[in-house]
């Protein structure tokens, strides 16, 4: 199967956006077990999965772009958890992005956690994972310890960029 490239009688300039989509995390707990520390590197085997995407290329020689932004509370933190969420292509395994935060407050005190990074691999069909892990209690996206709320969501905007 021939991979799509954007052809250059289209007169698409580098940079533009093709397209874009909006991953919405839905309210989810996730336990961790283990510990956590700042100097790990985050790969899909030691992290946890919270959700998988999978995103269509219109063009194999494209870049696509990710934005992670969004509520993260955590259980148990009061005395301070190593915590990281991370995004991940599946495959070939590569680490996108993630977002370190040293929890200390937890059960209703969400925080933002925000990073962004680039998948510059070809190619037309893209799984992204969202990962987590931790020293403590189990994480909640898009939700507060003691429920769920629309006003703490997790999104993921995604835009494909022509080269």
């Amino acid at each position: 199967m021939a991979l799509s490239k954007i052809p250059r009688d289209m007169n698409i300039d580098p940079g533009t956006v093709v397209q874009s989509a909006v991953w919405r995390i839905s309210p989810i707990s996730k336990s961790t077990s283990g510990s956590w520390a700042v100097s790990t590197t985050p790969t899909i085997s030691n992290t946890y999965t919270v959700e998988q995407y999978t995103f269509t290329k219109k063009y194999s020689n494209s870049s696509v772009v990710l934005q992670a932004s969004g509520h993260v509370d955590m259980s148990d933190a009061g005395s301070g958890r190593p915590s990281i969420v991370c995004l991940h292509l599946t495959s070939p395994e590569t680490l996108i992005a993630s977002g370190y935060r040293h929890m200390r407050y937890n059960n209703d005190e969400p925080f933002v956690y925000t990073f962004a990074g680039e998948d510059t691999t070809t190619g037309l069909s893209k799984t992204y994972r969202l990962g987590c892990h931790s020293s403590g209690g189990p994480f909640f996206f898009s939700r507060t310890a003691s429920g769920t709320f629309s006003n703490v969501p997790f999104t993921i905007t995604l835009m494909e960029i022509a080269s």
